[in-house]
C-alpha cells in the first residue's frame, strides 16, 4: 500500500489535548469513532490493525500512525497482548490538507507554509522518535509551571518536524544541484531566473533542470521562485512600514506594484497594504 502524507499548516500552532500510554494484558479492539482532532500513535510493542475508512494499517514495534479528524477509525481484530503504545492527540488547525486532498501536495508543501507528515512511518531505526512521544507526555503531565501549555506545544511540533523530516529522507538524497540553485535565489531576490539561464550557467541541458528541479521540490523552476519571493514579502511588509511598495516590487523582481498586488492577493487572500 501507498502511504500517503499529510500537510500541516504551519501558520498555527497545534495544542496537545490528550496524550498518554496504552498498554493491554489481553488485547483490545480500537475504539470505534470519529475524532475532531488528530491521533498521532507510536508502537512499542505488539501488533494491530487500525482501519481510517476503509484503509488498514498495520502496525509493528516501531511503527508511527497518524489518523485524521473527521475519519472514521476502528479495528475488527484485537491487537496482540502486551501491547504498548503511546498515543497523543492534537487539535486540528484551520487550513490542514488531509491525505486524500485534490490538491497539489508539492506545490503546497514547497511553498513553505506547510509540512508534510505521513500517514504512517516505519522508525525502528530512529528511536530519537519514541524520545519525542516521551517529551510531550512528560510535559503534558508534569507540574503546572509556567508556560507548560506552550512547551508542551512545542514538543509536539518538533516531533512532527522530525517525523517530516526523516520521512523527507527515506524518500530520497537532497539533489546538490537543486540547493545551489535554491541558494542562489536567495542571493538574487531581485530576479526571476529562467531554466534557460540555469541550464546555461550549470553547463546542463534546460530539461534536466526543469526535470531535477520539479522532482526534488514538486514544483517549477518560476513558481517556486514566485512563492518564495511573496513569502518573504508578506514577512517584510510589517517590519517595513515606510517603504514604497513599488521599490519592494522592483527589489523582488517584479514589474511593479501593480503586478505584485494582483499575485500577493491571489496568494495570501488580502492584499499588501492589509498586510501592513
Amino acid at each position: 500500500m501507498e502511504h500517503k502524507h499529510i500537510l500541516l499548516n504551519l501558520t498555527n500552532r497545534r495544542e496537545v489535548t490528550l496524550c498518554n500510554h496504552n498498554f493491554s494484558r489481553e488485547g483490545i479492539l480500537h475504539p470505534d469513532r470519529v475524532m475532531d482532532e488528530y491521533d498521532l500513535l507510536y508502537m512499542q510493542a505488539g501488533e494491530w490493525d487500525i482501519i481510517e475508512d476503509g484503509a488498514v494499517y498495520h502496525l509493528r514495534p516501531g511503527s508511527v500512525l497518524l489518523l485524521e479528524p473527521g475519519k472514521h477509525h476502528y479495528s475488527t481484530e484485537r491487537c496482540t497482548p502486551m501491547m504498548r503504545n503511546v498515543y497523543i492527540h492534537f487539535r486540528n488547525e484551520a487550513g490542514d490538507l488531509p491525505s486524500d486532498s485534490p490538491s497539489v501536495p508539492g506545490d503546497i508543501e514547497a511553498s513553505g507554509s506547510y509540512l508534510s507528515v505521513p500517514k504512517l512511518f516505519e522508525s525502528a531505526d530512529h528511536p530519537e522518535l519514541h524520545h519525542g512521544f516521551e517529551q510531550v507526555i512528560d510535559a503534558f503531565w508534569g507540574a503546572e509551571l509556567p508556560g507548560k501549555k506552550l512547551r508542551t506545544s512545542l514538543y509536539l511540533e518538533a516531533l512532527l518536524l522530525r517525523l517530516s523530516a526523516l520521512s523527507g529522507s527515506a524518500q530520497g538524497e537532497t539533489d546538490v544541484l537543486v540547493s545551489e540553485i535554491i541558494h542562489r535565489f536567495h542571493c538574487e531576490p531581485e530576479r526571476f531566473l529562467s531554466p534557460e539561464e540555469l541550464a546555461t550557467n550549470y553547463h546542463v541541458s534546460v530539461r534536466t533542470i526543469s526535470g531535477r528541479f520539479k522532482a526534488q521540490t514538486g514544483m517549477s523552476v518560476h513558481r517556486y521562485q514566485l512563492f518564495q519571493k511573496l513569502d518573504m514579502i508578506y514577512d517584510l511588509l510589517p517590519i517595513a512600514p515606510g517603504r514604497s511598495l513599488h521599490d519592494i516590487a522592483l527589489s523582488y523582481g517584479f514589474y511593479d506594484e501593480f503586478q505584485l498586488s494582483k499575485l500577493f492577493k491571489r496568494r495570501f487572500g488580502i492584499s499588501p497594504s492589509e498586510r501592513r
